[in-house]
């Protein structure tokens, strides 16, 4: 439970920016949605490369709590900090500026916290199961910081006379918040595998670790497709519900509907891949997902036929996050067993480095297919509407498919990774 609290800190601020802070940069603060697109762009490639850096340095991290708990305990204040400093809104001429500073420093920040905490699975078990375990705790902590700002924050923000004001209020009480729930993470874990770094790996360790690291490389392609397809459907939801479904109105159940499917997915992923394994887990997740989003292309209108789509999908697609979560901690013990210095850092620094840019190239394949479609807000085409059901079903189901590809020739099952963690064990029975 605390483990799960870290990513219900992670989600009340990630999912205060990213939910509203475009919405605010454009219609409160005052940008241009050209400037406001730039500075995301900028802020992104920097921490894709800042993501690389900090798995550097937590390979060489020395500290009486551990080698990745202080980046909770010294992050947690900052990262609030920054998440309030995006969502404010001085009378300055270099707005631009101001923006741009502040949302990169917010990006770097959230990756120097949420890099260690994502590899420490790694460090407190290495069971496989109990990782699996942790995972399902930590997408359902995730999945109840979602629900709470996208339920709670335009509500309270309305109560405000000035929006300004508002939306500085709620995200400095969701930030807040976080920063406690962060702390309370590190109090409540341990690390509990392997001794506090004996110093930083050298480069070919590195590039054995993750380079060199066949089941990581092939998680790696996997998790691209899945985030791909994950951030385009998310992406084109509302446009679907407006304008496919055609009822703005259904859009707060439609998402009440998914997330609850959503839970449901990761509350299920426990007790299967206990019986089946993660590796089958994730086959049948992606078999059911991509047949999901395949079958609503044939819907015409809305109704329980759609939903039940939607449902499955979601319900597969957490099963997925509590899978791969949980295997790229096995990819550790495995370039370890290869030769390779333990590199938790440069793992999880590579890992985190996949998903974001999987999740960029999907924000800006949105926009694209929009643009390629000719949508228009004012007065939707048939074409546009075409545009918007491929990116909601047809696309993310072909991403499905690349990654039902990539995961069948991981061959890191729960068998192999007990045969080399037995090897491991006999080297350094201490650990």
């Amino acid at each position: 439970m605390g483990y799960g609290l870290g990513d219900l800190a992670s989600n009340l601020s990630f999912g205060m920016v990213s939910l509203f802070l475009l919405y605010f940069y454009t219609d409160i603060y005052g940008l241009s949605a050209g400037e406001a697109s730039l500075i995301f762009v900028i802020a992104r490639c920097l921490d894709a490369v800042f993501t690389l850096l900090v798995g550097y340095f937590i390979d060489g991290t020395r500290s009486r709590h551990g080698k990745l708990r202080p980046y909770l305990l010294y992050g947690a204040a900052p990262l609030g900090v920054l998440t309030l400093s995006c969502f404010l809104a001085p009378a300055v001429e270099l707005k631009f500026l101001f923006a741009l500073l502040g949302y990169s420093g917010y990006c770097l920040a959230y990756s120097l916290v949420n890099t260690p905490y994502s590899a420490l699975t790694n460090r407190m078990t290495l069971h496989e199961g109990a990782r699996a375990s942790l995972s399902m705790y930590r997408m359902l902590g995730a999945m109840l910081g979602y629900l709470l700002v996208s339920g709670c924050a335009m509500g309270l923000i309305a109560r405000f006379r000035d929006p300004q004001l508002g939306y500085a209020v709620v995200a400095a009480s969701f930030a807040g918040l976080a920063t406690l729930l962060f702390l309370a993470c590190f109090a409540m874990t341990r690390e509990r595998v392997g001794s506090v770094a004996v110093g930083r790996p050298p480069l070919r360790d590195v590039l054995r670790a993750t380079l060199g690291n066949a089941p990581l490389l092939l998680l790696s392609l996997h998790t691209a497709a899945v985030y791909v397809a994950y951030s385009l459907w998310g992406a084109m939801a509302v446009y679907y519900v407006n304008h496919v479904l055609g009822d703005p109105e259904f859009v707060g159940a439609f998402f009440l509907i998914q997330s609850c499917a959503y839970i449901g997915g990761t509350l299920l992923s426990d007790p299967l891949i206990r019986r089946i394994g993660k590796k089958r887990l994730s086959q049948a997740a992606l078999l059911a997902g991509g047949s999901a989003l395949t079958a609503q292309l044939a819907v015409e209108g809305g109704g329980a036929w759609v939903m039940l789509c939607v449902s499955v999908y979601s319900a597969a697609l957490a099963m997925l996050f509590v899978c791969m979560w949980a295997m790229v901690a096995d990819t550790v013990e495995y370039a370890q067993w290869r030769g390779a210095q333990r590199a938790e850092g440069a793992v999880y620094g590579f890992y985190n480095l996949v998903t974001k840019l999987a999740m960029a190239a999907a924000g800006g394949l949105a926009g694209l297919l929009l643009e390629l479609h000719d949508y228009r807000p004012g007065e939707v085409s048939a074409r546009a509407l075409m545009g918007i059901e491929r990116g909601m079903t047809l696309i993310p189901a072909s991403c499905f498919a690349l990654g039902l590809l990539a995961i069948s020739f991981y061959a890191l099952d729960e068998s192999r990774y007990r045969q080399l963690l037995g090897q491991l064990l006999q080297c350094d029975p201490g650990r």
